[in-house]
């Protein structure tokens, strides 16, 4: 099933009709399935009207040039991991779940999130090294997961034996996006020289948030 799409007027046109947004589905699953395969360098708007079935014409009719559809599909795919984070910080408040077992449901819930979508996150990432402006954005959308995650740590604080507890749970976000960041930018080079990948790094890095949080102990 064709997925529902709705653009941001900043950097593309809204669809009025049902068929116009089935032709925006497309070419916006058409440039997701593209970059990650190809990059943004390799991919050209025609290769996207082709894999779309649309037109070059029904392309720019709904967007401005290749970079608009980029942010367009950036901020979609942002927007459907922070709606993850928001769900699971929501079932994890109502279920009252202890410090370890929030962290290990972050750390489970970010990594298995980008384990479907490597490729295309490395579009985005690598982006952000060099223009300014996705960075910024990249950032941005970072920081709405940060204001998700931070208030759900916090409300545990007593579990957190950090002089700065706030310090602390902030730090651990740091962390987790570092290495969320290196497994995507590295992920096959990791396999191949033994790197911990997949469950066994998901197993590692609960182990080493908790073991931060938890230092005052030592």
């Amino acid at each position: 099933m064709t997925a529902a799409v709705v653009i941001d007027r900043a950097h593309g046109r809204a669809p009025q009709q049902t068929r116009s947004r089935e032709t925006l589905a497309r070419i916006t699953e058409a440039a997701e399935t593209l970059f990650a395969e190809r990059g943004y360098e390799g991919t050209t708007v025609g290769d996207i009207a082709g894999r779309a079935r649309c037109s070059v014409g029904s392309f720019y009719a709904r967007f401005k040039d290749k970079e608009s559809l980029l942010l367009h599909v950036h901020d979609r795919q942002c927007g459907m991991l922070v709606e993850r984070m928001q769900f699971l910080c929501d079932l994890l408040r109502a279920e009252s779940a202890p410090l370890d077992e929030c962290v290990r449901q972050i750390v489970r819930g970010l990594f298995r999130h980008a384990a479907g979508r490597r490729s295309l996150t490395r579009v985005f990432i690598e982006r952000s090294g060099v223009d300014e402006g996705f960075h910024a954005r990249y950032a941005r959308a970072w920081g709405e997961v940060r204001a998700r995650l931070l208030p759900l740590l916090l409300a545990r604080r007593a579990d957190i034996h950090r002089p700065d507890p706030d310090g602390a749970a902030d730090f651990v976000i740091q962390m987790l996006h570092a290495a969320w960041a290196n497994d995507v930018l590295h992920h096959k080079v990791k396999d191949l020289t033994g790197q911990k990948t997949g469950d066994a790094l998901i197993a590692q890095l609960t182990d080493a948030c908790l073991a931060h949080l938890d230092g005052a102990r030592g």
